[in-house]
């Protein structure tokens, strides 16, 4: 009986293991390809998108637009270069690009952070923010979304 129960576990072990292997995935530098965004605000490489999450590579080489998410929280690793990071206040004129998606000029009244390579930013669901770059400054970064 317990070489019966001891040859269970490992098959079920291995089993689960094959299984969870079939959700990993890599995307190697040398694979991704951006794609500019819409108004050219950035350009951006969609690594995953799932039900839940999204993850994605972007630059910037100017400003771009306020914007809010209904449903999404945003992880953003900054990996190259600096902006400025406007987080909360409100967004001004406002206009919805999608379901749960809104886009404005900026965020008026939010909070001004300067990030640079290696900060981390956590944007939660219904957080105005907006990037600002100073002239001939870009900046490089990963975004993990999520439903909280």
């Amino acid at each position: 009986m317990r070489k019966i129960f001891t040859a269970f576990l490992i098959g079920g072990t291995l089993l689960a293991t094959g299984a969870m292997a079939e959700d990993y995935m890599v995307v190697p530098k040398s694979s991704q390809k951006f794609k500019p965004g819409p108004g050219n605000f950035y350009s951006q490489d969609l690594l995953l998108n799932h039900k839940n999450a999204q993850a994605n590579i972007t630059t910037r080489d100017r400003s771009g637009q306020a914007e809010l998410h209904t449903d999404w929280e945003d992880h953003i690793f900054i990996l190259e270069g600096e902006c400025t990071l406007v987080l909360g206040g409100t967004v001004e004129n406002p206009k919805s690009t999608g379901p749960g998606e809104t886009r404005g000029d900026s965020a008026k009244g939010g909070k001004s952070f300067a990030v640079h390579a290696g900060d981390y930013i956590y944007v939660p669901v219904n957080t105005p923010h907006q990037m600002i770059l100073a002239a001939g400054k870009s900046v490089k970064y990963a975004v993990v979304k999520n439903h909280p």
